[in-house]
């Protein structure tokens, strides 16, 4: 008899794992609480204009595999990035472009910061080495006595940058830099929080070209990791809220619809936010003490609005991404931004109509402010519109006049489409501690359920979510004793 796998949630891990399940002989239904699927990962269009949800950059380098696996590439061609970002100083007008020329931007900063070269050298070699690293794709529950000695074997060359980047960003910043217009650049390229090792494998996979985006942005991906989950014959529930995770005997056995819908399964996967599946799901029975701990000691990644303009004007001249630092102060649903981190649409046609771009800044802002606004809630949107536009327009020509289209997606947006976790749309910060595994994918005490996503991908991400799908399905074929398949027919 076949198997029936019920996934939870229908963004790129939910389809990723449907995927495998099929190829591994299941029979699968995604259950999605939005409209669509995709999750996070989506694109929507405004007056002629796309407005790009998602996918800034794509990582690739051992992670192309994946997109391969899901028929996502060579559908979808990916163009590599020669610059990932462009940061200017708005006060001096000092301009850093990080590019594939790594060499070239450390002699850049050192330039900059002489007092800080040594320590730039050290970052450019650290970058490489952990370029050099490849994360392990099975799942680590499966890994034996024999791989964990491979992997540290394969990471021998690598352990001095491994000990000496170990720290959060900010305090390898504060202990191990001198300039402060250095220690600046570093923390606004990045949030402070962050892994160190983040910003090394950026900059690393930079050089060697692993960072892309695809032609046609998230909408394009999406649509093909969709297809291949349909053509597969992947049933589909959309506009369905899960309410609860039935449990009996210590074994997942099915969920209930908002609705009062039952639908049984022999397997429940979960790529809801941990809080979420955890504590309201499954009712607080399973794991909940490790989960509020998380909660209390880990970072979140800090909600935003999301605001895009579709504008009359190309803007050919500017960086496809630039950070633009050191902007007259604003607040944003209480919380201070002085910087505008910028997606400029002028490198792929797809976005806009001829002669025309899409202009689109993260916010930083407050989840509790928006969620109590009540009444308020479209005035408020209303009034941020007019203050980005001015915040916008002495640095594109003509900004204002140019201004065809709207949108502005705030923290709740992110939770009613997405159920993202008081509107944290990547889930938990990357820190030294997690970068190198996750959160375990299998609840202490409970049978039959999985979780994946990016709520047990610390530091978020396409890549690490559509790995996370794979990796619960290896772990769901280990338990049922029946081969896995990552391409080709069923088992």
């Amino acid at each position: 008899m076949t198997r029936h796998v019920l996934i939870v949630g229908g963004g790129v891990a939910g389809l990723s794992a449907g995927c495998y399940a099929l190829r591994s002989g299941f029979r699968t239904t995604v259950v999605e609480h939005n409209l669509a699927l995709g999750g996070v990962c989506t694109a929507w269009q405004r007056g002629g204009y796309t407005i790009d949800g998602c996918i800034h950059w794509l990582t690739g380098g051992p992670f192309t595999e994946l997109y391969r696996e899901l028929d996502i590439v060579p559908a979808v061609p990916l163009r590599t990035l020669e610059t990932w970002l462009t940061y200017r100083d708005a006060s001096t007008g000092v301009e850093i472009p990080i590019t594939r020329n790594l060499d070239g931007l450390v002699d850049r900063l050192a330039a900059l910061a002489p007092q800080d070269a040594d320590e730039l050298r050290r970052l450019r070699d650290g970058a490489a080495q952990l370029a050099e690293m490849r994360p392990p794709m099975t799942a680590s529950e499966l890994l034996g006595p024999f791989d964990v000695v491979q992997m540290a074997w394969e990471m021998r060359d690598s352990i001095g940058a491994l000990v000496h980047f170990r720290k959060p960003l900010g305090e390898w910043v504060g202990t191990h830099l001198h300039d402060p217009g250095l220690k600046r650049f570093f923390t606004r390229v990045l949030p402070g929080t962050a892994s160190t090792y983040f910003l090394l494998m950026v900059l690393g996979y930079l050089e060697r070209g692993y960072l892309s985006r695809p032609v046609g942005g998230t909408n394009a991906f999406r649509c093909a990791l969709e297809r291949t989950y349909r053509n597969l014959g992947g049933e589909v529930m959309l506009h369905s809220t899960v309410d609860e995770i039935i449990v009996e005997d210590g074994h997942a056995c099915g969920v209930r619809l908002a609705d009062g819908t039952l639908i049984p399964a022999d397997v429940v996967i979960s790529t809801s936010s941990a809080p979420e599946t955890v504590l309201r799901l499954l009712g607080g029975r399973y794991d909940a003490n490790r989960t509020r701990e998380r909660l209390a000691d880990w970072k979140m990644f800090d909600p935003i609005v999301l605001a895009s303009f579709g504008v009359a004007h190309a803007y050919s001249e500017m960086p496809s991404t630039l950070l633009l630092d050191n902007v007259e102060p604003f607040h944003v649903g209480g919380v201070r931004n002085d910087g505008l981190y910028l997606r400029i649409y002028n490198d792929d046609p797809s976005f806009a109509p001829a002669g025309h771009t899409v202009v689109q800044t993260m916010l930083q802002t407050d989840y509790d402010w928006w969620a109590t606004l009540g009444s308020r809630y479209n005035l408020e949107k209303d009034a941020l519109t007019e203050l980005v536009i001015n915040q916008l327009e002495p640095h594109f020509r003509a900004f204002r006049s140019a201004v065809r289209v709207v949108d502005l997606a705030t923290p709740l947006t992110y939770w009613g489409m997405a159920r993202s976790w008081r509107g944290s749309y990547e889930g938990w910060m990357p820190r030294g501690e997690s970068f190198f595994g996750g959160v375990k994918k299998k609840l202490r005490g409970l049978e039959g359920l999985y979780m994946a996503g990016q709520w047990v991908e610390p530091g978020g991400g396409v890549p690490t979510a559509i790995m996370s799908g794979r990796q619960a399905i290896e772990l769901v074929c280990a338990d049922h004793k029946r081969p896995f398949r990552s391409v080709g027919g069923a088992g």
